[in-house]
Formats: C-alpha cells, structure tokens, sequence
C-alpha cells in the first residue's frame, strides 16, 4: 500500500524536556593559623601550630610541632595550615589566612618547583610534600592570603597565636601523621627541566645520608651545645650549631677555620701520633701537653693565647660588665650568642660585637701559633707584636663596619645599618668623649688603646691605636 503525497506525517510527541538543576555552591570556610616558638632557658625550644576559625568553635586548637624536628615558627605555620586542610571537607572552598608572608610565598609559588626538583636541598620537606599532597586531592580551590595590620583577620590570626603560644608552652610531645594520599605525590625529581646543579645536589644528598656520624664530631658537637646552654642559656640542635658558623659577623676564612674544628679535621695533635716519623708534632713544645685544638684555644701557657683573651676581655669590660667564660664550645658557637636586656629584648649590637671579639680573637692565636711552630722553630713573638696584630684585626672590622654603614653618594641605601655599627662599636672607641654622637663619618676612629696599658717607654700622644 503507498501513501500519498498530501497526507500528512504523524510524528510522535518529543518527551518533556527537564530543567537542567543548577549544582548547590559548595560551602566556604575561612581558617586563620599562626606559629609560635617557647624558648624556656637552658631548656630545648617548642614550636606549637595554632589553628582559629571562629569563637566558641570546637575545632580551633594549639598543637605541638613533632619533637625531632625543627622548631621554628615558618615550621609551625606549615603543620598548621597541613592540619587546616586535613580537617576541611574537600568540597568546601577553604581560604586561608597567615601573618607570614614566607607562608604565602612557599604555598602560592614554590610548592610546584620544589616537587618538580623532587624535594631536593628544600627545607621542612617532610611537611611540605605532604601539605603539597593533600592540596592536590582537594576538589575545590583552595586560597592562600596574607592577614594585613590592622585588619580583622589580622586579630583572628593574633588569636590562633594565642593557642599556638598556650600549646608551646605545654611542652607536649605531639605525633603528626604525614602520610600521603594515594595517587598525589610524585617519586623523585623531574629529568625534563631540571638543571645539573639540582641533580648534583640530590646525588650529594643520597650519598651523605648513608654516611654514619663522626665520632669526633659528635662529641664537638655537644661541648658546643653544652657551653651555649651554660652560657647564653639557650639549646642549641645540631642544624643551628652548622648555621651559626656562617653567620654574618664571622669572616669566611674565619668561619672555615671554625667548621674544621667542629670536625676536628685540623691537622694537629692526635693526628700525628699515627705517623710514627712526626709523632713528636703531637705534643706541644711550651706546655709537653697534646696539642689539640682546645688546648691552643684555651689551655696553653703560649704568650699569644694569655695577650689576645686579656685583650679581648678588656675590651668587652669596655661595654658590658661581665665577661663569659673562654672555652672551646663558646668559641665554635660563638655565633649562637644571645644577649637581651631586662625586658628581653635582643641586645644586637652586644651579640655582634662578642661575635667578632671570639671568632677574631681565637683565629688570630691559631695564626700565630703556626707561625711560632712552623716559621719561629717554636720562639713566640714579642709581646708588642701580638698586641699590635690583635689591634689591626680587630681596627679593620671597625673600619669595614664603617664603609658599609656610609651612604653612597648616589643615594642608594647603605649595605649595613648605621645604627647597627653604633650599637656595636660605642663605648669601645678611642677618646670617644670628644667624638660626636655619630661618628660614622669621623677620620681615625679607632677601637680604644685602654684595652692595653701604655709601655713607658713610648710616647702615646695619637687618639687611636698603634
């Protein structure tokens, strides 16, 4: 049978179309965290992270930082936005405010490069691959800013502080799972982008990480955070012991001579007894004692070693009151020195001049002792030799201080601050009564002759040293 051309076509009726349901907004939630460090004295430091959302709220907390890690207050921050982004539901959008602008820095930009350079030479990397890890499982966006002064969140991240400070205080010893989420991390470093430097450094970290600990060293090590608990009242770990050595005030010859005695890598002592043709070098001349590193520093009944620590005290009484203890483990970790005041204010121009004061003075007894062993036959020098180079090495810090405290005549900002250089050098200047309050610009200003008597048999008539 053939339909007709005219007839109409009957088409089924299309179903009815259904109004597309928009999906809910996912929720927002908004946290503040903060870091704080408790440093009691002569007890080791506790880092705590503070976590605050809104008062009253259940989930706002204080929390200690692992024990055996660092304690610092950028390491707290990170464990406490870590736990920030644990304990918020994935589908919520979660902003995140800190004080600290490294925090913001690190999360925002840095977190990508250093998974892309596998983690390699990255400080607190445990915490930071698995905060790295856990952000990538997030399924909603996930904000880092910065809680500007005089803001609203400003004062709620002042009251995660407050929980952070109250947690630190409590000294408790907390386990942080940092385990990370299936699928998220990414084994070692990219070879796609990567520079020879980053694999050099990952190739120097897998080899020092299976090296067992130097005896010799590990000894050194806890004379030197015994002296500065007894000392400057503070613990010191490991890692702020190896930092204090290249602090600024210390000069990189200097600073080279300090890192090989905390390895007990010179060349003196115990190291010749086991060359039977120079075992005599082992003992030293002066005293028919073995000659290590504490006895040239400390012990030894040499002129150079009694002038050079006389003149150092002398010159510190200058400026302070009391002079600390001389010992192996207060010259090594002379660069973890921490003076305050009444209050409990750092005393910055107290701890740099005590700085340059041990770690001078103790490099210059070491030149002069290979002098007087290797050049003299074992004739120390004359006493006004001895005086003379500790005044020179101590005069041309002063001066270098000076230089970089001056501004330049294109009116850039002067490489040190003057007020730092005043801080350090007042009070110790030759004839300073007739200097002006500053005396950065002043000719011959020169550390104080009064840290020597006069020898009677010299006229003194010159304002400054020598």
């Amino acid at each position: 049978m053939t339909r007709r051309n005219s007839e109409p076509v009957e088409r089924p009726n299309p179903p009815p179309r259904r109004r597309a349901v928009a999906a809910p907004a996912p929720a927002k939630v908004t946290i503040y965290v903060a870091g704080s460090v408790h440093a009691p004295p002569r007890r080791k430091a506790s880092a705590a992270a503070g976590l605050f959302i809104d008062q009253d709220d259940g989930r706002n907390m204080g929390r200690c930082v692992p024990a055996n890690g660092e304690q610092s207050q950028y390491v707290a921050e990170f464990f406490a936005v870590l736990d920030a982004v644990r304990n918020t539901n994935p589908n919520s959008t979660l902003t995140i405010f800190s004080t600290q602008e490294y925090v913001r820095e690190a999360v925002n930009n840095k977190l990508s490069i250093w998974e892309h350079e596998g983690w390699v030479g990255t400080p607190h990397r445990d915490v930071l691959r698995c905060l790295a890890a856990e952000l990538k499982a997030r399924k909603t966006p996930t904000i880092f800013k910065l809680a500007e002064p005089g803001t609203p969140e400003r004062m709620r991240c002042r009251q995660a502080s407050v929980l952070a400070k109250e947690a630190a205080r409590m000294h408790e010893d907390a386990r942080w799972d940092l385990s990370l989420p299936r699928d998220t991390a990414l084994p070692g470093m990219s070879l796609q982008g990567n520079r020879q430097r980053v694999f050099y450094r990952g190739i120097r970290e897998i080899k020092t990480g299976k090296m067992t600990p130097r005896p010799s060293t590990t000894k050194t090590l806890e004379k030197v955070r015994k002296a500065a608990e007894d000392t400057f009242g503070r613990w010191a770990s490991d890692t702020e012991i190896w930092r204090a050595v290249y602090v600024k005030e210390i000069l990189p010859r200097t600073a080279q001579f300090l890192w090989k005695g905390l390895h007990n890598a010179h060349r003196i002592g115990k190291y010749w007894t086991h060359i039977p043709e120079c075992a005599d070098r082992a003992t030293c001349k002066t005293c028919d004692e073995t000659e290590d590193l504490e006895h040239i520093l400390v012990g030894c009944q040499s002129p150079e070693r009694r002038i050079i620590w006389e003149a150092a005290e002398s010159l510190w009484l200058k400026k302070e009151t009391n002079w600390p203890a001389v010992s192996l483990g207060t010259i090594l970790g002379c660069g973890l020195a921490d003076f305050r005041d009444e209050k409990g204010k750092p005393k910055r121009g107290t701890q740099r001049l005590y700085r340059i004061l041990m770690s001078e003075s103790a490099y210059l007894i070491w030149k002069l002792r290979n002098d007087r062993v290797i050049s003299r036959d074992g004739e120390p020098a004359n006493e006004e030799e001895i005086k003379n180079k500790w005044k020179y090495a101590i005069n041309l810090r002063l001066q270098v201080d000076i230089t970089l405290a001056n501004r330049p005549v294109t009116g850039k900002r002067p490489a040190m601050a003057p007020q730092l250089v005043l801080a350090t050098w007042s009070d110790t200047l030759d004839d300073e009564q007739s200097l002006p309050a500053d005396w950065l610009r002043e000719p011959r200003v020169l550390v104080g002759s009064r840290a020597f008597p006069p020898i009677p048999t010299r006229r003194h008539n010159s304002r400054g040293i020598g």
